[in-house]
C-alpha cells in the first residue's frame, strides 16, 4: 500500500482538531471522495472530538496538550482509485507557535515535516488570537500606549508565512513533483455572504495580505486554498443547533473550493485530503 503522510500545521484555535473530528464522520459515512478502509490506530481520540460535534458543541482547544496525536488510517479515493495509509500528526497549535516565535523547531518536528508527503496548513476566521500588525506610522500614539508584550506579539501573517517556510524546507520531495499544502481557510460560515462570495484567496489577500503574497511567489510547494465549514454554522447560535442536530449530521458541513465556474461550497470534507493525496 502507498503510505503517504500529511500533517496539520497552524496556530492555536486554527480548527484543526475539529477537522480531523470531522473528517472522521466523513470517512465513516463512505458516502463523499475518500471512504476509510480499516479503523484508525487510535479510535478513543477520533471518536471524542467527533462526539463533541455530535452534541452540537465544539472541541476545546488543546493547546496544552504538548502530546502529537497521530491520526492513522488507510484511506481509498472513490475516484481516483488510490489506495494509502494516511498519516496525520496533530501537532498543537501552541508548539507551532512556540516554535515560530523562537525561529527554531525541535528535531522532532523537523522529523514530522521531513517525513510528510503534504500538509493542511489552517488559518481560523476572526479567531480572538489572530494579531494584526500595529500601524506605527499612521498610529505613533498607539506605541506610548502600548506595553513591552503588546509591542512583542508576532501578528498571525507573520505566523503563517514562517510556518510555510518550515514547510518549503523540510516537506519530502518527489523527483518532478512539487510537495502539496491545502491552506484551508476555517470557521467559514462565520463571514457575511457577500465575503465568502468573494472566495478564501480574497480573505487572505484582505486580512493577511502579506501571507497571500508568498502564496503566490512560493516556487518549491503546489499550493491551493481552501474553505471549511465543519458544521455549516454557528454552535453559539441556538436555532443553529437546534437544526443541526434535527438534521443530517454527516452531510453538515462544506468544503469551498474554486470550480471551472467560480467558487462553490461543496458538502465534502474530505476533499482536501483528497487533493492532497491525489
Amino acid at each position: 500500500m502507498n503510505t503517504q503522510s500529511i500533517i496539520l500545521v497552524g496556530n492555536p484555535d486554527s480548527g484543526k482538531s475539529n477537522f480531523i473530528g470531522r473528517l472522521w464522520l466523513a470517512l465513516q459515512s463512505k458516502k463523499f471522495s475518500l471512504l476509510a478502509a480499516s479503523q484508525p490506530n487510535d479510535i478513543k481520540y477520533v471518536e471524542e472530538l467527533a462526539a463533541y460535534l455530535l452534541q452540537g458543541k465544539f472541541a476545546p482547544r488543546t493547546d496544552k496538550d504538548t502530546t502529537t496525536r497521530d491520526f492513522n488510517i488507510d484511506v481509498k479515493s472513490k475516484e481516483k482509485g488510490i489506495t494509502a495509509e494516511l498519516v496525520i500528526p496533530d501537532v498543537s497549535g501552541e508548539l507551532w507557535r512556540s516554535a515560530v516565535e523562537t525561529f527554531e523547531i525541535p528535531l522532532k518536528w523537523l522529523n514530522l515535516i521531513s517525513n510528510s508527503n503534504g500538509a493542511l496548513l489552517f488559518v481560523r476566521v476572526r479567531s480572538p488570537l489572530n494579531t494584526q500588525p500595529l500601524d506605527w506610522v499612521n498610529s505613533k500614539a498607539l506605541m506610548s500606549l502600548a506595553d513591552q508584550d503588546q509591542q512583542n506579539v508576532i501578528p498571525t501573517q507573520v505566523r503563517l508565512i514562517e510556518l510555510l517556510r518550515f514547510l518549503e524546507e523540510k516537506l519530502t520531495k518527489v523527483k518532478n513533483f512539487k510537495p502539496k499544502v491545502a491552506v484551508v481557510v476555517t470557521a467559514w460560515d462565520l463571514l457575511h455572504h457577500e465575503e465568502q462570495a468573494m472566495g478564501p484567496e480574497h480573505y487572505l489577500d484582505i486580512e493577511f495580505p502579506m501571507f497571500a503574497g508568498r502564496l503566490l511567489e512560493s516556487q518549491k510547494l503546489n499550493i491551493k486554498v481552501f474553505g471549511s465549514s465543519v458544521v455549516g454554522g454557528d454552535f453559539n447560535i441556538a436555532e443553529f443547533v437546534s437544526q443541526y442536530l434535527n438534521g443530517d449530521i454527516e452531510n453538515a458541513g462544506y468544503i469551498v473550493t474554486k470550480e471551472k465556474n467560480g467558487w462553490q461550497n461543496i458538502p465534502d470534507i474530505t476533499l482536501p485530503i483528497d487533493w492532497l493525496l491525489s
